[in-house]
């Protein structure tokens, strides 16, 4: 289940898609995909979506805090969606399991589990990096990386009901030379391309730090591409960018197959957050042959295995110094 799938280009929402993929047509399952939106191979789901909320019902609110007006919309939007959901699937199709990345989501089913019975289990991947207090009483975890894991086992969630299964990550090959590539996307051959990403907030992945240590590089030939998922917050910060810096910086957001072009394009990617429940763009950066630059959180530390690409965004100035070497 995945309310965004289908219009929201978010890790959630893309890892979903890939799980899908490579689940259907497995022996012995009947793997179904519900989601908010129009996807190959699914059923779409009626709900109100979170831009229509933030460019609709919610657009008088816009001066309000920018994280939390994404965090309502966000939570209208699961609220919607589980109400076109379960009549549709967990009564009609009746299923075994059900898996979500979604915390809403995944505490209606349990809450209409109690009320109305069903004899569904609930698989929750930790996709965002929560708490254990937020998914103990689900009746599996999928976790992403070994510290959420281990955490979860010292606040007391039995052994039997988890495990470490990472997001799945294909291998793209390149389609045409970063030269090629960097002339369809028009940059030139001398730039050096910083690249993240990510969805555009501030809250989590930390664009105003990141805008802000690359700034202080000052040089015309060092360009900057923020590629993601527009939110509040995000657009918040590329309309107050000085002029001369906003014609530095990118802002893309593109299709799933785009992405792997634009890393083979750079020349380094970087990712902000000081917390992530994977980051599986690292991954995709890595197989793309970038240096990868991450905060040591337990998705980075699990992901590069290596302190050289590990450093501690939580300070300034350790970024611009980075990329200055």
């Amino acid at each position: 289940f995945s309310s965004g799938l289908g219009a929201i280009q978010r890790g959630f929402e893309i890892s979903t898609g890939r799980f899908f993929r490579a689940l259907t047509g497995s022996r012995g399952l009947d793997v179904r995909l519900f989601c908010g939106a129009d996807f190959p191979g699914a059923e779409s789901v009626w709900n109100i979506g979170r831009n229509f909320w933030l460019s609709g019902m919610l657009k008088p609110f816009s001066s309000m805090n920018k994280e939390k007006l994404w965090k309502l919309a966000y939570v209208l939007e699961q609220t919607t969606f589980s109400f076109g959901l379960i009549p549709n699937s967990t009564k009609r199709w009746q299923p075994d399991v059900v898996w979500t990345k979604e915390v809403p989501l995944a505490h209606v089913l349990y809450e209409f589990r109690k009320v109305f019975g069903g004899h569904y289990k609930i698989i929750f991947a930790n996709g965002g990096g929560f708490k254990p207090k937020t998914y103990q009483h689900f009746d599996f975890i999928q976790h992403l990386q070994p510290e959420a894991y281990e955490e979860a086992l010292q606040f007391g969630v039995p052994e039997e009901k988890m495990n470490v299964l990472p997001n799945l990550v294909p291998y793209v090959p390149p389609t045409a030379s970063k030269e090629e590539l960097r002339r369809k996307y028009n940059f030139s051959d001398d730039d050096y391309i910083v690249i993240c990403v990510a969805a555009w907030n501030v809250h989590h992945k930390r664009m105003d730090y990141l805008i802000d240590e690359f700034a202080r590089l000052d040089d015309p030939k060092c360009k900057l591409i923020v590629c993601g998922q527009p939110e509040p917050e995000g657009l918040a910060l590329r309309e107050t960018l000085p002029e001369g810096l906003a014609e530095r910086v990118r802002w893309m957001t593109v299709a799933d197959t785009e992405v792997r072009e634009l890393l083979e394009l750079s020349d380094v990617f970087v990712l902000c957050s000081l917390y992530e429940g994977l980051g599986a763009a690292l991954i995709e950066a890595a197989m793309a042959g970038l240096p990868v630059l991450s905060h040591p959180h337990g998705g980075g530390k699990y992901i590069l295995q290596d302190d050289r690409w590990l450093i501690d965004m939580s300070v300034t100035g350790k970024l611009r110094q980075r990329l200055r070497e």
